[in-house]
Order: C-alpha cells, then structure tokens, then sequence
C-alpha cells in the first residue's frame, strides 16, 4: 500500500491538529510493514515523530506552509499530481479536517468532531460558514471518513446521513512521559507557577468552559481554608479572542490564577507531572486528549460527563456536569482533599491509558486505509 500523507499540520501550532497528526503517522509507523510507503508532505521546519524520520517506509517532502485556501486548493492537488508525475501513484491520500480540492487518488479526511454545527456562538461567522459548507461536501465525496471517538463517528454518520461501513474510529495515542526539565520548572517558577495547583492545559475556546472552572476553584479556595495556598493555573492559546477567561479571574486574591497562554513541551510535561489534579470541563469535545495525558502521569482528572469525555475517561476521572456549578465545586473538593479519590483515580487511569497505545491507533488506521484500497 502507497499513503500519500499531509502532515503539515506539525508544527503549525494548533496543538489538537498537532496531536491527531503525529498520533497517526506514529500509528503506521507501528503497524505497516517494510513493503509499504508512506509519502508524508511536511513544512519546512517541522519536528517530525522519530518513528518517521528512522523508518524507511517514510518518505518526507518539505514544503512552505500555507494557509488553508492556498494549501487544500493549490499545495496539495500539486503535490499529489507531482508524485503521479514520478510514478509514486498513492492508493489513497490522509488529510485532516478539508480534502484537497481536487484530487487524483482516494481520500481518507480526518473530522475530529461537529463542534461548529452544535455549538456555532463559539465560531467566528466565517470560520463557521466554511466549516458548514465544506465538510458536509468533503465527508460525502471522501473514500473513508476518519474520526477519534465512537460518539464522532456517530455524530458524523447522523448528521450527513452517511453509511456506517464509511465512518472509521482511529483513536488517539498519548505520547509517552519524558523526564521533567528542572530549566523547564524554572521558567514556570518565574511566571508564578508553583505547587500545589489545579490545571486547566488546552486551547481557550469558548466550549472549553474555562471561566466557570475558575469561578468555581475561586469559590472553593475562599470557603477551603486547607486550599488556600492553591492556585489555578491555566495553559493554552487562545482561538478566536475574547477576555471570558480573564474576567473570570478578576478580583481574585494575587497569583490565585495563573494564565501561562501556550507552553512548549517540556514545560507542558512538568505541568502535567506537577499539577495537584487537572480539570477539564469542556461542554463539547471530540475525544479530550490532556486528561489521558494526565493520567499517564498520575495527576487525577476532574472532567465532564458531556460528549465524548466519558468515554474517554471511562471510570477513571470524577466525572460532573460541565454546567453544574455547585457539581463542580463538589468535584474539584473531592479529587483536591480525598486522598482515597485520589488513589482510585491513579490506579484507574493507569489502566485507561494502556488503552490507547499506538499500536490500536496503527491498527485501526491502516483497517480503514485497507478498505479503501480495496474498493
């Protein structure tokens, strides 16, 4: 088999692309043998996983990053018809989110999740429209349409009526714990980050209901006497503007909350090894990658029972209703001061993310690919 791969989504610094796209390459680089070829499309610049750059299954093309118009509606198509040109004719081409505008192979397009349709006020009106209007055409002329989570996969085939032979669930891998850095401890130190504290990591989007989870740690922290030296740290960019977050902090006691905007990975690892608990109360997600991620380094979760969270999380996290601020408040109290919570939720979410090894994300992937190929 021949995949034609767009992974110029590294490095482009939205982290859940980042994170879907590196999570499938390593996946194939798992499971596919030394007959077949994976040619990947990269920017320049990229930091690609070392499973790729070491197997010579990977064959990398480097090119400038270009917006989404200029890239699916002119980068890409070239690229596939250059490889055509050079007789390297792809069974079948990956993408993430759109599809190229033309295409001379079979696509297989990844759609996370519907957040625009079932939660428009959280879109800017353009980025909504485009979403509306290309991926309701792309998952119906796509090959296969790949997904992150069974509750995708059934939102997808709902929504624009497709068969359920064409959806696939390729699940996320977590990457593996790496040493904390003591310089990456120090920066953090330097911006107000110190022990013990709750975590939000993840973009600011609206959906992510980040103001309210503040809202409710200041309430508790002011009526928890044994919780008053913690902190709120919160880390991620933010997506389409807004000061929500920021208001939600106002008047609350100096270094209370702490906004770190984005880290990088060594920072992101320490914050993750450190943080008392992690809380992660979005009202819409399509899988809800940081509390895996947490659980791999021990940190109990605080997450919500809304989408496709609980099944992610499983049993392994206080689950409460993201809308339910005296739940979340009761949610915080138990998985900060229980140490019987917290040991459950340890040993449970060792065992939760053995689930989601790259292994499965490999298997399931090349499945879906093969079927295609197929016909």
């Amino acid at each position: 088999m021949i995949i034609a791969f767009d992974a110029t989504a590294i490095g482009s610094g939205l982290g859940g692309d980042e994170t879907l796209v590196r999570a499938e390459l390593r996946g194939l680089a798992a499971v596919l043998s030394q007959e077949d070829r994976v040619l990947v499309l990269a920017a320049t610049g990229a930091v690609l996983p070392t499973e790729v750059t070491a197997n010579p299954v990977f064959v990398v093309e480097w090119v400038t990053r270009r917006g989404g118009p200029l890239h699916f509606g002119l980068v890409l198509p070239l690229w596939l018809n250059r490889l055509l040109d050079r007789h390297m004719r792809p069974d079948v081409v990956v993408t993430n989110t759109h599809a190229p505008l033309r295409s001379p192979v079979p696509v297989a397009l990844t759609v996370t999740d519907l957040s625009f349709l079932h939660v428009p006020a959280a879109y800017p009106r353009a980025t909504r429209a485009r979403l509306e209007v290309l991926v309701r055409r792309q998952v119906r002329t796509a090959a296969a349409v790949l997904t992150i989570s069974e509750f995708c996969r059934g939102d997808l085939i709902e929504t624009y009526g497709l068969p359920p032979g064409k959806v696939s669930v390729v699940p996320l891998t977590i990457d593996r714990p790496q040493p904390a850095s003591p310089a990456a401890r120090l920066r953090l130190a330097e911006r107000g980050v110190e022990p013990p504290f709750l975590l939000y990591l993840g973009n600011l989007h609206p959906r992510k209901n980040v103001p309210r989870a503040i809202a409710a740690f200041l309430r508790l922290r002011a009526s928890t006497p044994a919780l008053g030296d913690h902190r709120f740290v919160v880390a991620g960019g933010r997506w389409f503007g807004g000061v929500a977050e920021r208001e939600a902090a106002e008047g609350a006691p100096e270094g209370a909350v702490v906004f770190l905007d984005r880290v990088d990975d060594d920072e992101r690892e320490v914050l993750l090894r450190e943080a008392s608990a992690l809380v992660y109360l979005s009202t819409f997600e399509g899988f809800g990658l940081p509390p895996l991620e947490a659980m791999a380094r021990d940190t109990p979760v605080l997450a919500s029972t809304s989408t496709a969270i609980p099944e992610v999380c499983g049993d392994a996290a206080v689950l409460v209703d993201p809308l339910d601020d005296d739940a979340i408040e009761v949610g915080m109290r138990r998985v900060l001061t229980r140490d019987d919570v917290r040991v459950r939720l340890v040993e449970a979410g060792r065992e939760r993310v053995a689930a989601y090894d790259v292994t499965a994300t490999g298997i399931a992937l090349s499945d879906a690919l093969h079927t295609v190929v197929a016909g």
